[in-house]
């Protein structure tokens, strides 16, 4: 069992190291996180990173909050989260977008789609502002990503919306979509922002308070949590912060900005004793999530999925 595979470096293209990228791969990371390729370069990507791998299977991230386009340069894009509810069927637009995406994303080897947005507010990528139509959306375009078979992550927790909301005024509004969406959740990701009625002393993906006390016993959650982006997560020093989070109850860090001393940081605690029962859960969900992946449609060549993509909306 290797601690590394809780980690999920990072990759830019243009700026990361393919070769550091291949060792990181053969230290047994558990997958990457892609930002700035083309479709083509991302899936070669994928395919080497894999060949590098000392398991059969990695998990591949897109890291997004409204569509590919955000990191796959020539990926098209797609209506915005906001927008759907404008649809003549606002569930079934939700459902074609995450279907949608999860074809694209397949295409290029992407297995976890890190979406949806399912915090409220007016603007994109968010829903829309009603608690119970944001649930309803997501859930469609949950259903779309699944069926399209691609893993899931909704996010932020506990809701932007709520900075400065009471936990009570919480409860009615921003964990509505939360409650109802748990158990067809692959994944949570916490925000990286701090909510002070909750805990005024950190951000919320490094809060003890938030994910073990609120998410995991007040709100019963019990699947798996997965830390905010290190890199855009304005934390100053990132292996203390990925061992910290480990220890709040988040299972798999993502795209550190140095990823190796991450790896070094989560082995060495892992030596001392301490994360063995996180570690076995993160890799047991990692194996169930691949089997998941396993199971679902074959993936369908790049310049058909973006075909069906750029004239789905257009009928």
């Amino acid at each position: 069992m290797k601690p590394a595979r809780i980690v999920f470096p990072g990759f830019w293209f243009g700026e990361s190291s393919l070769q550091e990228a291949q060792e990181l791969a053969r230290r047994g990371v558990g997958g990457f996180c892609v930002y700035g390729g083309t479709a083509e370069e991302t899936r070669d990507f994928t395919r080497r990173m894999t060949e590098a791998s000392p398991y059969g299977r990695l998990l591949f991230c897109a890291d997004i909050d409204e569509d590919l386009s955000e990191i796959v340069t020539d990926a098209p894009s797609l209506p915005s989260n906001s927008s759907l509810k404008n649809c003549p069927l606002p569930q079934d637009g939700a459902y074609r977008k995450g279907n949608l995406l999860a074809r694209m994303a397949r295409s290029m080897g992407l297995d976890w789609v890190l979406a949806p947005v399912v915090d409220l507010g007016y603007a994109a990528p968010a829903f829309g502002d009603v608690p119970l139509s944001v649930t309803h959306l997501a859930g469609d375009f949950i259903a779309g990503l699944s069926n399209g078979g691609a893993l899931n992550c909704i996010k932020y927790f506990p809701g932007v919306s709520g900075v400065l909301k009471t936990l009570a005024q919480m409860e009615d509004a921003e964990f509505v979509p939360y409650k109802h969406i748990f158990r067809r959740a692959d994944a949570i990701m916490p925000s990286d922002m701090i909510f002070p009625n909750i805990d005024n002393d950190n951000q919320a993906m490094l809060s003890d308070k938030m994910i073990k006390g609120l998410l995991k016993k007040r709100l019963n959650y019990k699947g798996c949590v997965v830390s905010f982006p290190l890199f855009k997560g304005r934390v100053r020093y990132e292996d203390a912060s990925a061992v910290k989070m480990l220890h709040s109850g988040v299972e798999n860090i993502l795209a550190p900005k140095d990823a190796a001393s991450v790896v070094d940081a989560v082995e060495r605690e892992a030596d001392k004793g301490f994360l063995l029962d996180e570690i076995i859960h993160a890799v047991s969900n990692h194996e169930m999530f691949i089997s998941k992946v396993a199971v679902g449609p074959e993936p369908m060549d790049i310049r058909d999925a973006f075909s069906m993509a750029e004239s789905c909306f257009k009928k």
